[in-house]
């Protein structure tokens, strides 16, 4: 069984790995593995030079849920599962949810009444980090990354086309809602020609996802309407198979290709980016800066080891 590393390097930043399939964190969790070093992230088929350079400290906690898609909340039944897993390892737990409908909220109201005094829950809209505080006050509000505003356009040739000020949780206003509403942490991407110093809040303590980046989601799932009959293709109310947990898309960038631009993908409704040696070097400098202290590995994206997905 996987469990918590127990050294910890000087200026590092402690590991969660997120899924959002139950199997593939039950696979992860009670895997037979010494898990020395970073052995895990071979595993996940993310052992990229890049990675294993990363200044990694202790791998002390499993994330549940998806930040992306309502249809990919997990049923009461599978919470409790992944639950009972993840603490039986010897790791903290958390929750992920994405931006709900009506529908969705009072389906997450139920996961949530699962959750023991303490779990921190990363929420995607604001309504939900208020819902959080009023209903579930025991629980530890996170602000996920779909919260976090910012240009992330992998195909930009050069930096100068994304210098606009950097990003939301920057802001006066930020710093007062986050006060309000009780919001300890902060989670947010590498942007495409990222330095070190764009990598930081003004308030609460900052979780950054790796090895990929998200540039673009909405409602409209490219993988779920390939069956569909052309009339009602790209309709935002048909059944999921949750096909994107199985299959991606590689896409293509037209044009002047930058080292920004390696390893764009499509995962359901959801546009993501590889990070490039250099996005990794900038988040090392301020990992070892003090800016951040938590990585959030994905641990679902283990089949995209292909070249292509490759920094």
């Amino acid at each position: 069984m996987i469990r918590p590393a127990t050294s910890v390097p000087l200026r590092s930043a402690e590991v969660a790995v997120s899924f959002t399939a139950l199997e593939s964190l039950m696979r992860f969790v009670s895997r037979p593995s010494e898990a020395a070093g970073t052995d895990w992230l071979k595993f996940l088929g993310l052992d990229a030079p890049e990675m294993v350079s990363m200044p990694l400290g202790r791998l002390s906690r499993v994330h549940f849920g998806n930040e992306f898609c309502q249809r990919l909340l997990p049923s009461v039944e599978a919470l409790s599962e992944a639950l009972e897993t993840v603490t039986s390892g010897g790791f903290a737990f958390g929750l992920a949810l994405p931006v709900l409908t009506d529908d969705g909220i009072e389906r997450a109201d139920a996961l949530l009444a699962l959750l023991p005094e303490g779990t921190e829950v990363a929420l995607n809209d604001w309504g939900l980090v208020r819902r959080l505080n009023r209903r579930f006050p025991h629980l530890k509000s996170t602000a996920g990354r779909l919260l976090c505003r910012m240009l992330k356009e992998p195909r930009a040739p050069s930096a100068a086309y994304l210098e606009l000020g950097g990003h939301g949780f920057m802001t006066a206003g930020f710093e007062k809602l986050v006060a309000r509403l009780g919001v300890g942490r902060v989670e947010m991407d590498v942007p495409p020609f990222a330095s070190s110093n764009d990598m930081r809040v003004s308030r609460g303590k900052l979780s950054v996802h790796v090895p990929f980046g998200f540039a673009t989601t909405g409602r409209i799932c490219r993988i779920g309407n390939l069956r569909r009959p052309m009339a009602r293709k790209f309709e935002s109310g048909h059944v999921c198979a949750r096909e994107c947990l199985t299959y991606g898309t590689v896409v293509a960038a037209t044009g002047g290709r930058s080292s920004a631009q390696t390893g764009i993908f499509q995962r359901g409704n959801t546009l993501f980016y590889r990070h490039t040696a250099e996005m990794a070097a900038a988040l090392c400098g301020a990992i070892t800066a003090g800016s951040v202290d938590r990585l959030v590995v994905s641990g679902d994206w283990h089949e995209a080891r292909s070249a292509d997905l490759r920094a």
